[in-house]
């Protein structure tokens, strides 16, 4: 059987992903599609005749059953809960994954919208040093400010306005991943941007977090490591049932905080706030050589 063969790179890992009919690149996955045909991460897709057997325990259970299986976990795909499944994602060792599906279910894979679905790119940026962070994510004077907190906070409003007042650009509205590199921590756009609708492949070292809270003027002030930890843990995507994956996401966190600016910003939605905190975070030396430069 002929394979097409795609290569995605997401926060500088190559996933290449091996399947048996083509698919239609939407939007959102475009931008991520790479020159580069190697693979930090092979995904291939097989078809399967019948439902695998499977003999583990089941960790979490929805439309999408999990189960582990001599320290490996399985994923099981139904069209939703109770209803028989119709894939099942198995890791073969750290780096290489297989995605068997049911003969005749290839459309659920036709999209490739839904091939970042069932992949778990958060589980592959987890063993690359990588990390989901739910924020806003700004290039502004070559570094990344990231916006963070829980929907409907305001991220995404504090993103425009510094697109309006200080010409800075949008990479993603809702989510960056966060990596780890030998030299700093680097932020992404993702192919996942919820309602905001951009999706650019663009990175930028990190300068700051601001974790945001409404409020009725605009109050800033740096966060203590554990708060920043707390925060940041609490906006990120866990694998709650994986041990191993939560102890890399505790480590990375560790790290960021104890090397990023990390504040908490109660501020209006207006150009004030972009003012008062352009005002104090260029104090900080991450920024404030770049900003008179």
């Amino acid at each position: 059987m002929k394979n097409y063969n795609y290569y995605f790179n997401i926060t500088d890992i190559l996933i290449h992903v091996q399947i048996p009919f083509k698919i239609t690149i939407q939007k959102e996955s475009s931008n991520f599609i790479s020159s580069i045909q190697g693979d930090d991460v092979l995904v291939k897709f097989i078809e399967i005749n019948k439902s695998i057997d499977k003999k583990g325990q089941i960790v979490y259970k929805d439309s999408i059953n999990i189960y582990s299986i001599d320290g490996k976990f399985i994923y099981e795909f139904c069209p939703g809960p109770g209803i028989e499944p119709y894939a099942w994602f198995i890791a073969i060792d750290e780096f290489n994954f297989e995605l068997r599906y049911l003969k005749g279910k290839e459309s659920y894979f036709e999209y490739s919208r839904n091939i970042m679905e069932v992949i778990d790119i958060v589980n592959l940026m987890n063993k690359k040093n990588a990390f989901l962070l739910h924020s806003s994510f700004i290039r502004w004077n070559g570094k990344a400010i990231l916006f963070s907190a829980p929907s409907g906070t305001g991220k995404s409003t504090q993103a425009e306005l510094w697109e309006k007042y200080e010409d800075a650009d949008i990479i993603n509205g809702d989510k960056a991943g966060v990596r780890k590199l030998e030299d700093g921590w680097m932020a992404y756009g993702l192919p996942f941007a919820g309602s905001s609708d951009i999706f650019r492949n663009e990175k930028a070292p990190i300068s700051h977090i601001i974790v945001l809270r409404q409020g009725k003027e605009n109050k800033l002030h740096r966060l203590s490591l554990r708060e920043a930890f707390i925060k940041i843990y609490s906006e990120t995507t866990l694998h709650t049932w994986d041990e191993e994956f939560q102890n890399n996401i505790i480590n990375m966190i560790t790290n960021l905080v104890q090397n990023v600016s990390i504040y908490q910003y109660e501020c209006l939605p207006d150009k004030s706030a972009v003012d008062f905190l352009k005002e104090n975070i260029i104090k900080d030396d991450n920024l404030e050589k770049i900003y008179k430069d």
